[in-house]
C-alpha cells in the first residue's frame, strides 16, 4: 500500500471513529433512559467491535480514491495529451480499493459481508465526515521537512532517512497509546490521572506537526547520529516548535521501539 493511502487511512479512521461514537452515544442519551440506557450502549460498543475491520477498509477505499484523484488531476496538468491520460487513468483505477477486493480481505480475515454491506459502510463514512475525507497527515509533514532539510544539508541520505522515517512512523501509530503516555509521563513526570491529563494527552496526539518533527528528528539520530542536532536545529527553525519538544518526542520513540528490542 502507498505511504501516502496508509497514512490517509489511518487518519480518516481515527476521525471517523471520533464522529460516529459520539453521534452513537448522543443518540443512545437521548432516545433511552436509565437501565435501558446502559443496556443499549453495551450492544452498540460490541456491534461496533465487530466492524472496526469493515470500517478500516472503508477508509482505505476511499484514501486510496482520493489519492488516485489528486495523481489523475496532477497528470492532466503535466501531460495534455488524451491517449496518454487514458491510459494513466486506468493505471491508476487499478490502484482503487473495490468492493470485490474489500470482501475477499475480509472473508479471508473471517468476516463475511455483502457488497451492499461494504458499499454501505463507505458511504457511512462519507456521510459521517461530511464528505469531507482529505486529511492531513504526519506523512505529507515529513515529505516536506525531508525536502527543506535535503535542500539546506546536501550530505544527507535522503532516501534513507525517509525510509527509516516511514518505519518509525508506522511504530508511532501502531504504539500511540504507549509512545504518548510515555511522551506525557517523560515529560509531567507522571501518569494520566485526572480528565485535564487526558485532555493535554489527546491534544498532544492531536499535533501532527510534533509527530513529524519527532519522527524526522529520530530518524536522523538512528541514521546520521553526527548530524542529527544540527537536523533538530533546523526542524525547530522550520515550524516553530520548540527544540526539548522535538527531542523529547524523538528520544521516547527510540526508548519504545529499544524496549521492545530487549
Amino acid at each position: 500500500m502507498p505511504p501516502d493511502v496508509k497514512y490517509h487511512a489511518v487518519e480518516l479512521f481515527g476521525q471517523f471513529m471520533l464522529k460516529h461514537v459520539e453521534e452513537l452515544y448522543q443518540h443512545v442519551k437521548v432516545s433511552e433512559e436509565g437501565s435501558d440506557r446502559k443496556e443499549e450502549w453495551q450492544k452498540i460498543q460490541s456491534k461496533l467491535k465487530k466492524q472496526v475491520p469493515l470500517r478500516a477498509l472503508s477508509c482505505i477505499q476511499l484514501a486510496s480514491k482520493v489519492s488516485s484523484h489528486y495523481k489523475i488531476l496532477l497528470l492532466l496538468t503535466l501531460l495534455m495529451l488524451l491517449l496518454l491520460v487514458l491510459l494513466l487513468l486506468l493505471i491508476l483505477l487499478l490502484l482503487i480499493l473495490t468492493p470485490r477486493m474489500v470482501r475477499k480481505l475480509l472473508l479471508d480475515a473471517g468476516y463475511q459481508y455483502s457488497l451492499s454491506g461494504i458499499v454501505s459502510s463507505e458511504l457511512r463514512v462519507l456521510k459521517t465526515m461530511n464528505y469531507h475525507v482529505y486529511c492531513n497527515t504526519a506523512h505529507i509533514h515529513i515529505e516536506i521537512l525531508l525536502h527543506l532539510i535535503g535542500s539546506a544539508i546536501t550530505s544527507l541520505d535522503l532516501a534513507m532517512l525517509y525510509k527509516v522515517a516511514l518505519k518509525l512512523l508506522d511504530v508511532a501509530y501502531l504504539k500511540k497509546a504507549e509512545l504518548y503516555e510515555r511522551l506525557f509521563f517523560l515529560t509531567t513526570n507522571h501518569t494520566v490521572q485526572s480528565r485535564a491529563d487526558c485532555e493535554n494527552l489527546a491534544s498532544v496526539g492531536r499535533d501532527l506537526q510534533l509527530l513529524a518533527v519527532g519522527v524526522t528528528a529520530a530518524a536522523t539520530y538512528v541514521t546520521n547520529n553526527r548530524q542529527s542536532d544540527k537536523i533538530t536545529e533546523q526542524l525547530e527553525k522550520l515550524l516553530s516548535i520548540r527544540k526539548e519538544d522535538i527531542t523529547d518526542m524523538a528520544s521516547t520513540l527510540i526508548t519504545l521501539i529499544s524496549s521492545r528490542a530487549a
